[in-house]
């Protein structure tokens, strides 16, 4: 079985395709980026902030994410498993870190699980799993100094609430002004704050969601195009090709042959 810890360097992650990492999406996993060189903007639910040297950002499982990341930037990405005694925020969490102790405990920390995993030896998932609750423990004290927030305005607490709610139903079929409706404010209301936070519209925000899950099956499935269709709620196989085709610009299955899968998942 594959170890649920992992450390990915930003380099490698950026030899991966772009819309792997640069379109919205989540993890079953919570992720630990540490930013140790370069700048960029990070989305998280529908709040997209910039990050810089010496930055730490946790994202916890199944939430919204996407990533701009240019070439110059450096750093590492810690994947951390679902294990509650850990600890670890429910929230994410943008942390500037300007200690160089400070920073230089958390690389440490990474260094230690990078051997552990080379290893393999003996009580290696508790000594992985103390590494977590180390990382755990820094976050913590981090957090003591500083607020960490995602959230730059108080307005923008409609488009996290936005975010939560595509996240768990995007599967669903509904449309902007359904998550409007339950959210109790009009589709142009809330187009204009995921404007303000994100950059983009709501309709975009869901549509790009909506997109790299279909790129997602298309690639590391063998599912036929109608039935990533049907599991993404979209109406029929002609709508989802015309949708797909219209903001990837390629068909399903030219996309399904220009991309080599990472790990195909055969259904059933």
């Amino acid at each position: 079985m594959q170890a649920p810890y992992a450390v990915t360097a930003l380099a490698q992650l950026r030899s991966r395709a772009e819309w792997r990492y640069a379109t919205l999406h989540s993890k079953p996993h919570g992720q630990l980026f540490w930013f140790t060189r370069g700048q960029g903007r990070f989305t998280i639910g529908a709040i997209t902030r910039g990050y810089g040297p010496h930055t730490a950002v946790f994202i916890p499982a199944r939430v919204m994410m996407s990533l701009d990341l240019p070439a110059q930037a450096q750093g590492v990405l810690v994947r951390l498993p679902l294990d509650p005694t850990l600890d670890l925020p429910t929230h994410p969490v943008h942390l500037r870190v300007g200690s160089v102790e400070a920073q230089s405990a958390l690389s440490g920390f990474f260094d230690m699980i990078e051997r552990e995993l080379a290893g393999f030896g003996p009580a290696r998932d508790h000594a992985l799993r103390a590494w977590g609750l180390l990382i755990s423990v820094w976050i913590a004290r981090q957090l003591d100094k500083q607020d960490g927030s995602i959230l730059r305005d108080r307005t923008h607490i409609l488009a996290e609430k936005y975010a939560e709610l595509l996240e768990h139903s995007f599967r669903s079929g509904s449309g902007v002004a359904d998550y409007a409706d339950t959210l109790g404010v009009t589709p142009t209301h809330l187009s204009r704050i995921c404007r303000d936070s994100a950059g983009r519209p709501a309709l975009a925000i869901l549509q790009e969601r909506l997109m790299h899950e279909a790129c997602t099956l298309l690639v590391d499935t063998d599912l036929p195009a109608r039935n990533v269709a049907e599991d993404l709620g979209f109406s029929s196989a002609a709508y989802f090709t015309r949708s797909f085709s219209n903001l990837t610009g390629r068909t399903p299955s030219e996309f399904r042959r220009l991309y080599p899968s990472e790990q195909v998942i055969r259904p059933g």
